[in-house]
């Protein structure tokens, strides 16, 4: 559906990665709304102990290496830098909000739609690769917002090549 690929899952971590076998511009879009299609299933959903489903996400963008690991029950890995750091924007998230860095922040938008909440952090909590980016702040991903049609169709119409019949 989102054209995002589950790497693994340890202990209530879940990892996920797209553009791993096809390259788009959309990548850091896909991602993106699975997060936040994700966060909008666990608010809805209630426990068996009346409890909402409280996830953290992080989002982050980057070169890993990908590989096949194991003999027996092999299964692709993601490793490298931005691995780890993804990591860290996960654990310095909250509860049912997506944390998303600066690098990826300038990805999405690109596109218009989506919306952000600026949050001031402590900057010990920032992994410190962006120490220099806007210090004491954080984004989380809010919501995304469809245009209108109009805004589509004007947008498509500067893209038309014009192409001469016989």
């Amino acid at each position: 559906m989102f054209d995002v690929y589950k790497v693994e899952t340890i202990g209530g971590a879940y990892c996920v990665a797209s553009g791993l076998h096809r390259e788009s511009i959309y990548d850091a879009h896909k991602v993106a709304w699975m997060a936040l299609k994700m966060i909008d299933a666990c608010l809805k959903h209630i426990t068996h102990d009346d409890e909402q489903i409280k996830m953290r996400v992080g989002l982050h963008t980057g070169t890993v290496l990908t590989g096949v690991v194991g003999r027996k029950m092999p299964r692709n890995c993601l490793f490298g830098h931005n691995v780890t750091i993804v990591n860290k924007f996960e654990s310095g998230s909250e509860a049912c909000k997506v944390n998303v860095s600066p690098t990826i922040k300038e990805r999405l938008i690109k596109r218009a739609g989506f919306e952000f909440e600026l949050k001031p952090r402590d900057p010990s909590c920032l992994p410190k690769e962006f120490s220099n980016v806007g210090n004491d702040t954080w984004y989380f991903l809010e919501s995304y917002r469809h245009l209108p049609l109009d805004d589509h169709i004007k947008a498509a119409m500067k893209t038309i090549i014009p192409v001469a019949s016989n």
